[in-house]
């Protein structure tokens, strides 16, 4: 039976058997949704690492179980009861594309993107002071530093 063009081309010179198509050599290129990552490597630390872990939500300070230690005066004095209250929903989805997203010169100062990080299609301060401006709290510097040095166990 005669083959046709076709048959022949993929069969080579004398095999009488067709040849298996050939798998391609070269990598695809990674696609992923630029509005939710920088960069692919972010993708994949997304993709390997962030998207398959458990993220243990924060949980919810009284200053009254502390009321008679000094832990809940160190709170109020630094009117930190908005930091430790209960916590927002966490969306999930979103802290965890945070997580992948935090870049290794975070805290370059040489880096263009110092103390930022890419979410949803912009970048947003992250840093001890946006932090502290987010929950209405002073720059309160000294007084951290001195909360971290006291003695709880008077």
């Amino acid at each position: 039976m005669p083959r046709s063009k076709k048959q022949t081309q993929d069969a080579g010179p004398s095999s009488g058997k067709r040849k298996a198509p050939s798998k391609k050599t070269s990598k695809q290129p990674v696609t992923y949704d630029d509005t939710k990552f920088e960069t692919d490597g972010a993708w994949l630390v997304y993709r390997n690492d962030t998207s398959i872990r458990n993220i243990i939500p924060e949980r919810r300070v009284l200053t009254s179980d502390f009321a008679n230690e000094l832990l809940g005066h160190v709170i109020e004095r630094n009117k930190w009861e908005t930091f430790v209250a209960t916590p927002r929903v966490a969306y999930v989805e979103i802290v965890k594309e945070f997580y992948a997203n935090i870049h290794d010169n975070l805290d370059n100062p040489e880096h263009p993107k110092y103390q930022q990080v890419y979410m949803r299609g912009q970048y947003i301060p992250f840093s001890p002071l946006a932090i502290l401006r987010y929950y209405g709290l002073d720059n309160t510097e000294n007084d951290i530093f001195q909360a971290a040095t006291t003695n709880l166990h008077k």
